[in-house]
């Protein structure tokens, strides 16, 4: 490689390129390294070893290189990266005693994956999100302090049925400081809030899908989260509806909330009493993305998540609603057209049955109506192939809190539900059930369906004559 210098000469009145080069043998440490950091802002990371070639290929062009990259493992951000096939015994003595990081997907992690857990003391990431191997012996191991462990995934693969042992209090040795990331899925982890009130910088949290021999009181976890100034992101998933709060239990109303002033996600799988309890003793102003999944029930009562998802210091109406039907779940998503990628708030319930489905649906939006005066576009879809109900009426309950619907589309098996109910409204109750709306999409098959027109003439005449008419359209059905 050589850098050429540009000469100002007199051939024929034009410049010329000097034959004299300056080799890059010539350049400083300083500008090397430079340069050797530019070059690694373009990759992902730097792994040494094992080894993808193009990612160590600089340390072999010469031994000047090697040394000049060796000696600067935290500017240039180097690790060693283990995995299932890493001969660790054999390669950890001959490289400096740089950072760890421990990766499988292969769910059987053996001896190599031990060997490198081993030096517990430079471990800074372990990533094991598929085991199907017995959790003992990977528990065992671990249960010495990680002092520079920064980013921990655990997760049991879905194929596994047994349920994996709880990990003990001694995990991580209880202590760990610099740890920012932490996820366990389908692992019980009771003692979990002992070793996170020791890292203060978390700022991702995930205990998903957690079996109920881990479950965690809502006022444990309010504790623990409220000593995590950081933590941007949290999720909180159990397996089971026998996850709940203790009914017999009387729990007076929080008189004081745990502030968590850089919280922008949160997702939550379990049961609504949970739900509640948790949410009215957080406070996060920057909450924008919210994602919730309840098991079923007859009544739904969340007017306390309704207050926590409503607190910001600029708050962004949502101006779009989805509603979608599936076999086993009805979810409802709320988002912002200003903000398609960042504010959005979405529930799904765990039921099926079309009747059960509308109505818990139903009691989600009467309680939640305080948040859609600014939905304009509505949008009902159904994916399960069918919506098999007793009672059409239903549907009323569901539409009457989206009193500012400009456009309101509906799926093939949804449509005739919708047509349905409103044309059993009475002439004088036609303005109670979407008031603002303009016009309504019908998604139907080829040709558009006659029927729906005629039955919705009834409710269509009633609307002109109150002066709030609409206009329907039809789109032809594509399979999804």
């Amino acid at each position: 490689m050589a850098c050429y210098q540009k000469e100002s000469g007199m051939v024929q009145g034009q410049d010329h390129i000097s034959p004299r080069v300056t080799t890059i043998k010539a350049l400083p440490d300083n500008v090397l390294i430079d340069i050797f950091e530019e070059c690694l802002s373009y990759m992902e990371s730097f792994k040494v070893p094992y080894w993808r070639a193009r990612r160590w290929s600089l340390g072999h062009i010469c031994q000047r290189w090697r040394y000049l990259i060796l000696a600067s493992p935290v500017r240039l951000n180097l690790y060693l990266f283990c995995c299932d096939n890493t001969p660790v015994k054999n390669a950890l003595d001959v490289w400096p005693p740089l950072p760890i990081e421990i990766q499988s997907e292969s769910g059987d992690f053996g001896d190599n994956i031990i060997a490198a857990l081993e030096h517990s003391n430079r471990v800074r990431e372990i990533l094991l999100c598929r085991i199907r191997s017995p959790l003992e012996r990977l528990v065992t191991v671990m249960q010495q302090p990680f002092p520079a462990l920064e980013s921990l995934h655990l997760g049991i693969d879905w194929d596994v049925c047994e349920t994996a042992p709880a990990l003990p209090d001694m995990f991580l040795g209880g202590y760990a400081p610099r740890l920012r990331s932490l996820r366990l899925h389908r692992i019980p982890f009771p003692t979990a809030p002992k070793l996170l009130l020791s890292s203060p910088d978390l700022s991702y949290l995930v205990l998903s899908h957690t079996p109920h021999s881990g479950y965690i009181s809502p006022e444990v976890m309010v504790a623990c989260v409220a000593a995590l100034p950081r933590l941007a992101f949290l999720e909180i998933g159990f397996e089971s509806p026998a996850s709940r709060p203790d009914q017999g239990a009387q729990r007076p109303s929080p008189l004081t909330r745990a502030v968590l002033p850089a919280l922008t996600k949160f997702e939550f799988r379990g049961v609504s009493e949970y739900l509640e309890d948790l949410v009215a003793r957080i406070f996060a102003p920057l909450l924008d993305d919210v994602k919730i999944l309840l098991f079923n029930r007859l009544i739904f009562d969340i007017q306390r998540l309704a207050r926590f998802i409503s607190h910001a210091p600029v708050p962004v109406p949502y101006d779009s609603a989805e509603i979608t039907f599936h076999s086993h779940t009805v979810m409802i998503r709320l988002s912002s057209m200003r903000r398609p990628y960042t504010k959005f708030f979405q529930l799904t319930i765990s039921c099926k049955g079309g009747d059960w489905q509308v109505s818990s649906m139903a009691q989600i939006c009467n309680q939640f109506s305080f948040l859609l005066p600014g939905i304009a576009k509505l949008d009902i879809l159904e994916r399960s192939g069918s919506l098999d109900m007793d009672d059409d009426t239903q549907w009323l309950e569901l539409l009457r809190p989206f009193t500012a619907v400009l456009a309101l589309f509906s799926s093939l098996n949804c449509q005739s539900r919708i047509v349905s109910a409103l044309q059993g409204l009475s002439e004088e109750s036609v303005t109670e059930v979407l008031p603002s709306l303009k016009v309504l999409t019908l998604e139907v098959s080829s040709p558009p369906q006659a029927a729906s027109e005629s039955e919705l003439k009834p409710f269509l005449t009633a609307r002109r004559r109150y002066s709030c008419p609409f206009m329907v359209r039809y789109c032809q059905w594509r399979p999804q």
